[in-house]
């Protein structure tokens, strides 16, 4: 059964975790293996081959020193495989090394406990094979090898670190070592036919999940993207995308608000992940670039097709021309706050969700906004998701209240007297402050402030380039800024994707997450201060531009989704069936 569209990127974002599961650094990996095969080798001694505890002395060393060399010849035997490193290689060395002695340490428990007369042997050979299909499986799927040349590869470990360490004369009972190579080779009939049935889950619509999982892993680990975005922007669609861009001009200043009806991904570095800075960059760094109502569906896939996107926007037309606007009015319903100013007859609306936070804002919400303040005369509105707390999806109460909000919002906004106004605008460019432990949180565009003067009182928007806040940091920024004196409407960020590809649950980390927010506060108030020390007269200019751009679209996620889902079923069915196998030869040998 297909995902459907609205959780199709929850599902990836979920089966992401998996690729999270090995050590964090080669060096943790490289003292896995050695323990690991340490345990195979003295355990084997003591309780298996039962030899002179010289010959133990001899061959451990020999046996680490086969480990270290193993992974070298590895390492080369799989040359030419984008995904072949020398860490991974690492990894996957670890991974067979711990299958190996688990299998020996429970070969001798159920030995004993089954109070076994046999030689253990086969233990020996049984625990090499299973680790032979593990590498199997972790070459043919991650690394991208045919299967022949996976097999050739994952024998050489296991087979080198036997012949270092195994005494000659245990080779002479060949055999009691029969059951272990017929048992063992289950291992590897199973792994072939998961690696065959894995690859092909998401047939016909996708033909290789592997394919798609090493462009993925390229991408994510090794910050190469061209077979990542080849496979994304084969499979986009293009679609006409509206861009709003207000402008307020004052005699020494221009400051910019970007809304693209555009989502800022996928994931670093792919396609439009870091569209936030570009745009930020090409409005001169005095912009805010504003997450829009839009989804994973809207991501564009390469980079050239970003490129082509804003290159469109020099086109941009006005629509509209003013030197008046509201004073900001601001609504809260239940969990739910609309903030709204008006210039002329163009309306901004930011929503929010903090601190319990949200997704992305349902597409419907925008469209009942845009056709409610079409009733009250508006000309246009920019719908804002402030995408400023980490939560769930909306509930259907959560969109209603809203909903509420905003309309209620605009409402009151619509015969409120209009006042001429002052800008102020700035970033980390106008200031000096210590934002390296922010450098892990931060896209390149860093924070910034704008501030609105109108009637003579002051109210501040803060921006960052970041995907999400830690849900309690936009009210601790707003207290720290009213206790000096500075009213905030809201603080919004970017949700660029150009800070994912870190080891988390979602990939990255919102803005605070991991740094103080005593600092965050303390940079935001600096921010407000010089802004507001800023702020001139300025008038307001609404341009808006209509894209025709390649988007990724929902039905490429349902494919990924569905084909991962399915994967992952297999993969589930395969590992209780080796399970069940890998007990059963630990009684029968």
């Amino acid at each position: 059964m297909r995902t459907s569209d609205s959780n199709s990127v929850s599902v990836i974002h979920r089966r992401w975790s998996f690729t999270r599961l090995n050590p964090s650094s080669y060096k943790i990996s490289y003292l896995i293996s050695l323990l690991g095969i340490a345990v195979v080798i003295v355990l084997s001694y003591t309780n298996i081959f039962k030899t002179d505890l010289s010959m133990l002395a001899l061959h451990l060393p020999l046996g680490l020193a086969a480990m270290t060399g193993s992974v070298f010849l590895d390492f080369y035997v799989l040359r030419g495989r984008s995904l072949n490193k020398i860490t991974k290689v690492f990894h996957v060395s670890a991974f067979a090394s711990l299958l190996w002695a688990l299998t020996i340490i429970l070969g001798i428990v159920f030995h004993t406990l089954l109070s076994k007369t046999t030689s253990p042997t086969s233990y020996v050979v049984e625990g090499m094979l299973l680790a032979v299909g593990m590498r199997i499986g972790i070459f043919v799927s991650v690394f991208g090898t045919g299967i022949p040349r996976s097999i050739l590869s994952a024998f050489i470990q296991p087979v080198l670190l036997m012949l270092a360490f195994v005494p000659l004369g245990f080779y002479q009972s060949i055999l009691s070592m029969t059951p272990g190579f017929a048992y063992g080779s289950i291992f590897i009939i199973l792994a072939l036919a998961w690696a065959r049935l894995a690859d092909k889950a998401g047939s016909p619509s996708v033909n290789s999940t592997f394919t798609v999982l090493q462009a993925f892993l390229a991408a994510w680990t090794e910050n190469s993207s061209d077979r990542m975005e080849e496979i994304a922007e084969a499979r986009s669609h293009k679609e006409k995308v509206l861009t709003y861009i207000a402008k307020f001009k004052s005699p020494s200043a221009q400051v910019s608000i970007i809304l693209p009806d555009l989502h800022p991904g996928p994931f670093k570095p792919i396609g439009g992940s870091n569209l936030p800075y570009l745009l930020f960059s090409e409005y001169s760094r005095n912009a805010l670039i504003l997450h829009g109502v839009s989804n994973h569906s809207r991501n564009i896939p390469s980079k050239s097709e970003v490129d082509n996107y804003i290159r469109t926007l020099s086109h941009a037309t006005v629509s509209e021309r003013c030197e008046t606007g509201t004073i900001p009015f601001q609504t809260k319903i239940g969990r739910s706050t609309a903030t709204g100013i008006i210039f002329g007859d163009t309306a901004i609306v930011i929503l929010s969700m903090a601190p319990v936070g949200m997704e992305d804002v349902p597409e419907s919400i925008r469209l009942a906004l845009e056709e409610y303040s079409f009733h009250l005369g508006l000309k246009h509105i920019l719908v804002v998701d402030s995408h400023n707390a980490m939560g769930e999806e909306l509930k259907k109460s959560d969109c209603e209240s809203l909903l509420s909000a905003g309309e209620i919002c605009l409402k009151e906004l619509i015969n409120a007297p209009r006042y001429g106004f002052k800008v102020g605008y700035a970033s980390l460019d106008d200031i000096s402050c210590n934002t390296t432990g922010l450098t892990e949180e931060l896209g390149q565009s860093g924070l910034a402030t704008i501030v609105f003067e109108v009637a003579g009182n002051q109210y501040v928007i803060g921006w960052a380039d970041s995907n999400n806040m830690d849900n309690s940091l936009r009210d601790n920024i707003i207290n720290k800024l009213s206790r000096n004196g500075i009213q905030t409407l809201e603080l919004c960020t970017s949700d660029t994707h150009s800070t994912s590809g870190k080891r988390t649950r979602q990939g990255y980390y919102a803005l605070g997450k991991t740094s103080n927010h005593d600092d965050i506060t303390e940079i935001y108030l600096q921010l407000s201060k010089k802004s507001i020390e800023k702020a001139a007269s300025a008038s307001f200019e609404l341009l808006s531009s209509v894209s025709m751009i390649k988007v990724m679209g929902n039905r490429q996620f349902d494919d990924y989704a569905f084909a991962l889902n399915r994967s992952m079923n297999i993969t589930k069915i395969f590992l209780a069936i080796t399970s069940a196998v890998f007990f059963a030869t630990l009684i029968l040998s």
